[in-house]
């Protein structure tokens, strides 16, 4: 047997949703099982700030293919503190590089 919920829900995000709902093929029903899936599984709501929780902060554990997914995307993005070359710091050396091509275009 199912339970039936009630929410009220202003108008304009009622529309929003609705039609962002409708491009991905899902309904009202889909969506608020997903949201009582994952207050179970996470006991947070899904907005990214604590519910209820004496403001302690939410921990997710990645998966395996997560981990290594993540851990590629932040060491393609990291950008390590070059050593010093002829005294000047990276951020310095990187300056004078941007400073030589924009001048090709002056």
């Amino acid at each position: 047997m199912d339970a039936r919920v009630s929410a009220r829900v202003p108008v304009e995000i009622k529309k929003r949703g609705d039609s962002k709902l409708k491009e991905i093929g899902a309904t009202d029903t889909d969506l608020v099982n997903a949201a009582y899936e994952y207050v179970i599984e996470n006991g947070a709501l899904p907005i990214g700030k604590p519910h209820d929780v004496g403001d302690k902060p939410q921990v997710k554990t990645l998966s395996g293919v997560e981990a290594v997914k993540f851990e590629d995307v932040w060491r393609k993005r990291a950008v390590l503190e070059a050593k010093t070359y002829d005294g000047a710091n990276f951020k310095e050396m990187l300056d004078e590089a941007r400073g030589d091509y924009y001048a090709r275009f002056a």
